[in-house]
């Protein structure tokens, strides 16, 4: 309903008018809601939460900051969980807006976007009974107070207490002349004092670091602020940014480009300078874009959306010189340190990787931060003070300058900091401590640190269950276990009685899957009977609200972080043996050919009659009798019911591979712990069983059975799972390593590429490292598949790639994955099974799903993440574990190489399942070929070749020429050549680094053993020559090596009193190996006249 027409006046600097003034019309309404729970009074409430939007609970203060608190203080109220039930005033966003604070108000939608803050944007601006004539003096504080008192006002029967927070109302009473009856008015430093004491540190860590900014937008009047800064010039440094009108003109125009931008910072000998990367699909005519130096990412941080002024080929080959180092800046690293940031980079593969040639850019203007609080570690100045350079453990992150006095308790630990600003004049970006997490390389700190980093939680501890949410839990003890009701039976389809069995992995607590197979007159009954999470997380609960916000269950190495309470997801939802359970199932009759002749969806009652692991299962679906640990009286029935599970899924598996379906391969570890200890026992990869198989393909029929049902109800806001189809230059390094085995890869479909990979597959059966790296290959040129509303796109675009599925969705696991419970309930609503009115008002809505899907596939990505890193922190401490714990000083383990790199290798290795950059050349172009290469013995790793040259590199090979003064026997040439697949011996080490996670480090040993053992038994056929050349390839101690040099001597006396001796050394670190390959220069020219050809 609308009212009075008004007008608001505000002033904005442009770059090329100055100072403007804008005028803003204004209609009032009547009907703004008050979004309270509890209100009655306001019907437009209901529909808030038939959306699932927030609404102010009903429970505390409800507390109204106003524009001082929220502009210098954003971040506290950001990160602090404790405080909720915040009504931000339209009218402080408007004030935020009118400074340019985009980030600020983009913070303010996020806390009122994140339900478990119950806090809103109230439009007290456009309402009749809040609005302020713009005329009045001190008129945004007016506006706070207004609102203050009309939610007083009207909850008062509520009996809740309403809260202005303020930086001025203890010092200078700007309130006095008009504050409102029963609001109170408190300072915002003496309200955390009363109420919240735990974030008095965190308040006054940013009260410090912006006390000289001009963070706080109420100290100057908005003409006052324009003027300011139309007059403050950069007195050095970047260049400025352009005006929105100047971006806009530009995008319009085609002359600037806007896209999501990854910095990477210099690192090793890989980069020597800051690099950013916009990713375009690497496509003909939408080429990535690279930007080279500091001056030319001009303050962009990774995550930015920000907007690009294309190089025209001159300027590309203009120098450009960057930005003077900061005299406090110690950018000098250590050699560990850049080595190390190297080392977190190449776990990445880039966009860039031997695709089309990127373009090159510059950055003219950041679209929208994506500041976020970053983890990192202190790097002390050397004149000490206040002012330090906080190092971010992501390596993409610039140093971030701090005002902290204290350094002492903060030295050693990680801890979180906070980017403020970046001004123009500064070479890092401004931002202040927040809190500390805990001491370097503690286990919990370091987990700690991914749950941060990942933006998953600010701690373990917080990831404990709300009172709310566990209040609405049923109850079940040991004493009283939980049962199912009789109502609740009478409505469900009772499968008690069928032979319904789970397959996990050992020790499973959260089993959200059994099936079930059975013989029938026309062929087959095949049930996928999956946990029934939706009927205890109902839409708008304190545990659905909690649920969404997570996401999904992170699992890491040796722990994990529920989605749902443990009371659901390890006891009542799972679907354990000999326990009644509710379930959501999906029944097929096959016909004798397994092609399904009908379908059935629906809740069930079922007791499941065994719960089975892997190795288990597939014993008896190897024939196997009385496994250890199954009922013996099942045992038949199981192992019946399995085979016959496998030949079905045999058959469906292959027909989707026919359809062009892709096996595809990822590296999954598994860590054992020794119970008293805590050490890491074993690290394996996951064994593949065709158990495995079998369980993946069922749920696969599953799930796409379910897309296919959901789409039929909701058209166009249906959850599905798409894998778009990826561009074929992304498969260029696949294509190319191919080539180098004599494959020829055809990416063209996906049916082409599944056939190209199984002719690489069967040629190489021999070699498994090959195929799983051919297939990693694959995996990582692909885009990562994501959720999404089926109104979003046309039907064209539903494709699962990897699947060959034209509709598939995600139904299996809702134990674990939200998307899952939102599936449910669209499914039951399609089979009118539902118990939940608002269930189908909110799943039904196209905008609601294409919403949630969003940040479903954030969440996703984060765990993937999280636990990616958590994977690559205990394969580190395996590895000081197995070397610096057990004074053993090399783990030498054999690897594949995956890819050149213009400075040397990345190789994986299979048997502890990661991969890393081997290093053959410096930063300064000097090659580093170790010693190692030559003797066999990992000891001779840290000791270097010199006179190394013709360093060559191209896609597929990389090749180095050794000194004419070297032994080539055991090598076969001259030149020393690498391509991708072959097979290495390499030394894993841990980089002991100051600022971040210690990595594994990867040093190259030899080529296989199998290449040397076929040198050793050439050397045999040369008995005249065997003692002279057996120490080049021997990988005995020292001592074994000092003696045979001595016989090396003796027996090359004659030669050397006939040869011109070549006195170069050639290698630069043990004096022992150098005495020993002195003698074998001595004898240079014998061996290079030998007859190498037959090698």
């Amino acid at each position: 309903m609308l009212g009075t027409r008004t007008e608001n006046v505000a002033f904005r600097r442009g770059k090329r008018q100055g100072l403007m003034m804008s005028v803003t019309e204004r209609y009032l309404r009547q009907d703004i809601p008050c979004a309270h729970k509890s209100c009655q009074q306001c019907p437009q409430n209901n529909g808030l939460a038939q959306r699932g939007l927030p609404q102010l609970s009903d429970s505390g203060m409800i507390l109204t900051p106003d524009a001082s608190v929220v502009s210098r203080y954003i971040e506290l109220l950001e990160h602090s969980q404790a405080l909720v039930n915040l009504v931000f005033c339209q009218s402080v966003v408007d004030a935020l807006d009118r400074r340019n604070r985009t980030r600020t108000i983009r913070n303010v939608r996020g806390i009122a976007a994140d339900p478990r803050r119950t806090s809103v944007v109230f439009a007290n601006e456009v309402f009749d009974q809040t609005h302020v004539d713009a005329a009045l003096p001190n008129r945004d504080s007016r506006a706070a107070m207004r609102a203050a008192a009309w939610y007083k006002e009207h909850l008062d029967g509520a009996g809740q207490r309403v809260v202005l927070l303020t930086l001025k109302a203890s010092k200078s009473g700007q309130y006095a002349d008009y504050r409102q009856p029963g609001v109170e008015v408190w300072q915002l430093a003496e309200f955390l004092g009363e109420f919240h004491p735990a974030l008095i540190e965190h308040y006054a860590s940013i009260a410090e670091s912006t006390k000289d900014g001009d963070m706080d937008i109420t100290e100057m009047t908005p003409a006052e602020y324009a003027q300011a800064r139309l007059l403050a010039k950069a007195q050095s440094g970047y260049p400025s940014h352009l005006s929105p009108s100047e971006i806009e003109d530009g995008l319009r125009s085609g002359l600037l480009v806007r896209g999501n931008i990854r910095v990477l910072q210099p690192g090793g000998a890989m980069r020597t300078e800051s690099q950013g990367i916009i990713d375009r699909g690497g496509a003909a005519d939408t080429p990535d874009i690279l930007i080279v130096g500091r001056t030319a990412l001009n303050r962009a941080c990774t995550g930015d959306t920000v907007i690009v002024r294309l190089l025209t080929r001159a300027e590309e080959n203009v120098d450009s010189r960057d930005l003077a180092a900061d005299p406090d800046s110690d950018e000098a690293e250590d050699d560990n340190e850049a080595q190390a940031v190297e080392q977190i980079d190449a776990g990445e593969e880039t966009s860039l990787d031997n695709t089309r040639k990127p373009v090159r850019g510059v950055v003219v203007g950041v679209a929208e931060r994506k500041w976020r609080p970053f983890v990192a570690t202190l790097q002390l100045d050397e004149a000490g003070g206040s002012r330090h350079l906080a190092v971010p453990v992501d390596s993409s992150v610039p140093k971030i300058r701090i005002h902290y006095m204290d350094t002492a308790a903060i030295a050693g630990k990680y801890f979180v900091v906070a980017i403020d600003e970046w001004p123009a004049d500064s070479q890092y970006p401004q931002g202040h401590f927040v809190r500390v997490i805990g001491p370097v390389g503690n286990l919990d700190t370091e987990v700690d640190v991914i749950l941060v980093e990942r933006q998953i939680a600010v701690s373990q501890s917080a990831l404990k269950f709300s009172l709310a949410s566990m209040r609405e839990m049923p109850i079940s003890t040991t004493q009283c276990p939980w049962s199912p009701s009789a109502e609740e039976v009478a409505r469900r389809r009772d499968l008690r009685d069928s032979l319904i069995f789970s397959i996990d992995p050992k020790g499973s607590q959260d089993i959200d899957d059994a099936v079930s197979m059975r013989k029938t007159a026309s062929g087959y009954e095949l049930g996928v009977h999956i946990a029934d999470v939706s009927q205890f997380v109902l839409p708008g609960s304190a545990t659905d609200t909690e649920a969404m916000a997570r996401g999904t269950t992170v699992y890491l190495a040796d722990r994990r972080f529920n989605m749902i309470p443990e009371i659901l997801s390890e006891q009542i939802c799972s679907l354990r043996g000999l326990t009644d359970r509710y379930a959501v199932s999906v029944i097929w009759d096959l016909d004798r050919e397994y092609n399904a002749t009908g379908v059935w969806f629906g809740r069930t009652l079922i007791r499941s009659a065994c719960e089975m692991y892997y190795e288990q299962a597939q014993a008896l679906l190897d024939g196997a009798t009385k496994v250890e640990g199954l009922d013996p009286k099942l045992e038949a029935s199981l192992s019946g019911s399995i085979v016959e599970l496998a030949k079905a899924m045999r058959v469906l598996r292959q027909r989707r591979y026919e359809a062009g379906a892709l096996e595809l391969a990822s590296t999954e570890i598994k860590f054992t712990f020794d119970k008293e200890s805590g050490a890491i026992s074993e690290l394996l990869p996951k064994s593949s069983l065709e158990i495995h198989r079998v369980i993946e393909e069922a749920m696969v029929f599953a799930n796409a059975a379910v897309a296919r049902r959901i789409h039929e109800k909701f058209p166009g806001a249906a959850l599905l799972r798409r894998h778009r189809s990826p561009d074929s230059e992304r498969f260029a390094r696949l294509v190319d390593a191919a080539r180098t085995k004599g494959f020829d890869v055809d990416c063209s479909s996906n049916a082409a590429l599944a056939d190209s990979l199984r002719r690489i597959t069967q040629a190489s059966a021999g070699d498994p490292d090959v195929v799983f790296l051919a297939k990693s290959m694959a995996t990582l040129a692909m885009q990562e598949a994501e959720y999404f509303a089926t109104g979003d796109c046309g039907s064209d675009q539903y494709l699962h790639y990897g699947l060959a599925l034209g509709f598939y969705t995600h139904f299996t696991s809702p134990i674990r994955r939200y998307a899952d419970i939102i599936v449910h309930r669209q499914l039951l609503e399609a089979v009118a099974a539902s118990n939940s009115e608002l269930q189908g008002v909110v799943v039904g809505s196209q905008k609601w799903v294409s919403d949630t899907t969003g940040k479903l596939n954030e969440r996703n990505r984060q765990s993937k993440r999280a636990q990616r890193e958590s994977t690559e922190l205990f394969q580190s401490r395996y590895v000081v574990q197995r070397t610096v714990g057990s004074g053993q000083e090399h783990l030498v383990a054999e690897g594949v190489v995956a890819e050149i790199r213009t400075n040397g290798l990345i190789v994986y290795v299979p048997k502890f399942g990661l991969r890393g950059p081997v290093h053959l050349r410096d930063s300064s172009g000097q090659i580093k070929l170790p010693l190692s290469v030559l003797s066999g013995n990992e000891r001779d790793s840290d000791s270097f070749i010199e006179g190394c040259s013709e360093f060559t590199v191209d896609t597929k090979q990389l090749s180095i020429r050794l000194p004419m003064n070297v032994p080539v026997f055991q090598l076969g040439s001259q030149v020393l050549r690498f391509s991708v697949f072959d097979h290495v011996r390499v030394s894993l080490r841990v980089l002991e680094t100051k600022r971040r996670r210690p990595p594994v480090y990867l040093t190259l040993v030899s080529r296989a053993s199998s290449k040397a053992n076929d040198m050793r038994a050439y050397r045999s056929t040369l008995p005249s020559l065997d003692k002279t050349f057996r120490i080049s390839a021997a990988a005995g101690s020292a001592g074994s090596a000092r003696k045979e040099a001595s016989e090396a001597e003796n027996a090359t006396s004659s030669v050397s009193s006939r040869t011109t001796v070549n006195e170069r050394p050639i290698v630069g670190k043990s004096s022992d190996a150098y005495t020993v390959l002195q003698k074998f220069g001595e004898m240079s020219l014998f061996e290079t006249h030998c007859d190498v050809q037959t090698l």
